[in-house]
């Protein structure tokens, strides 16, 4: 009798459990209707964006806020604002032109109310303040490039140049976030020729395109091989046979550079080798080229990532720093900004194929022996790797 007594129970409780979940989807289906519109819209100008500020209506099924909008013709952007926020945030616009929004309240089940159509107006966005602003002179061997990016926004500036048959083409790309950025293109004669510059945004929005017609400065290809110039204070023992400082001149870069200069582990921070160019030159500019091999070393490990150079004519054999004239700071640049140890093609590209790019200040003087003095590696660890270094400038 008793066991009746709590089967018939546990039945009741069954059927009120079910009753219950019956009844909460019954309510929730009615529940998530469209939600009211947005109301007191202000909006506030920012440059190439804008923020919108609404009431949100009161409806319980309220989920977030989407707004709807074209930063280009038929180039469709959303933005989406939780019910927690009284404002959304729309941008990518490329100029200061009237730009339509469609805000929509939207429910948990994706039920949108009907929409509140909304005008804005970007302030100057950093597409056009960056165009506005770009700057062009001769240097060794090409053209300097500077601009204004107050907002530092992320762009990207590409350079073009006319080929052998005169068409324009693309030499060079610089992305920066910089307030004042500065970068160089070189490989040029000393010939007047035309240069072109577009940037584009984040967004993928392009400006008109710059152009000038200017002469390079006379610039030469330092000529290797080099004398490797040990000194005793130097760091220049090998990790492993063929890891030696004579490799930084061998020409091999790119994918296939699994051999460069490697320090033993251990040998400590900072850690500086020292070489013979064999001629006394004014130099321009070099190019830094990170190990590359399937294994992508570069930006991570023993890359350099602060670094110094130094210059001498008369150093001293004991291999103190007597003699020796620092020419410029050195820090390696990153195009994703991704976390160490995660590079992408553009990365892998920049570092290990094309080499980074650095200039020497215009009054750093001539010199015949350098000293590369590494300060940090991209991992923080106490040996360095790297596969070619490779100057220009005008020898004496």
């Amino acid at each position: 009798m008793n066991m009746r007594k709590i089967l018939n129970t546990v039945l009741i409780l069954l059927f009120a459990l079910s009753g219950c979940k019956q009844e909460k989807e019954y309510v929730s289906l009615i529940e998530d209707v469209a939600p009211g519109q947005v109301s007191n819209i202000r909006v506030e100008r920012l440059p190439g964006s804008a923020k919108i500020f609404y009431t949100l209506p009161s409806d319980a099924s309220l989920r977030y806020v989407r707004a709807e909008y074209e930063i280009r013709p038929g180039e469709l952007k959303e933005a989406k604002s939780s019910n927690y926020t009284n404002y959304i945030l729309v941008d990518g616009f490329p100029n200061t032109e009237e730009h339509e929004v469609k805000l929509y309240a939207v429910s948990n089940g994706e039920k949108s109310s009907a929409p509140v159509t909304v005008k804005v107006t970007p302030l100057t966005p950093p597409l056009q303040e960056v165009y506005s602003t770009l700057e062009f002179k001769e240097t060794f061997g090409g053209v300097v490039v500077t601009f204004q990016n107050q907002g530092e926004a992320s762009v990207a500036v590409t350079l073009f140049t006319p080929n052998a048959s005169g068409q324009m083409t693309e030499v060079d790309t610089y992305y920066s976030k910089s307030k004042n950025p500065k970068f160089y293109s070189r490989g040029f004669e000393n010939v007047k020729r035309k240069f072109g510059a577009v940037v584009r945004d984040r967004w993928g929005n392009l400006s008109d395109t710059a152009f000038v017609e200017l002469t390079p400065v006379f610039e030469e290809l330092i000529p290797k091989p080099f004398q490797t110039y040990n000194l005793p204070t130097d760091t220049y023992e090998a990790h492993l046979s063929g890891h030696t400082v004579d490799k930084l001149w061998d020409n091999i870069t790119g994918p296939v550079s699994e051999v460069g200069l490697h320090t033993k582990p251990g040998a400590g921070m900072p850690q500086h080798f020292s070489f013979d160019l064999k001629v006394k030159a004014k130099l321009s500019r070099y190019k830094l080229f990170h190990r590359g091999s399937p294994k992508l070393y570069a930006y991570r490990l023993g890359a350099p990532r602060k670094w110094e150079i130094w210059g001498s004519n008369n150093p001293d054999p004991q291999g103190s720093w007597t003699g020796w004239v620092k020419l410029m700071d050195c820090e390696s640049y990153k195009p994703s900004g991704s976390p160490v140890g995660i590079n992408t093609d553009e990365d892998n590209l920049y570092a290990s194929t094309n080499g980074e790019d650095f200039t020497f200040p215009d009054d750093a003087p001539a010199v015949r022996y350098l000293r590369v003095k590494v300060l940090e590696t991209w991992d923080l660890l106490d040996y360095i790797y790297l596969s070619e270094l490779t100057f220009w400038g005008k020898r004496e």
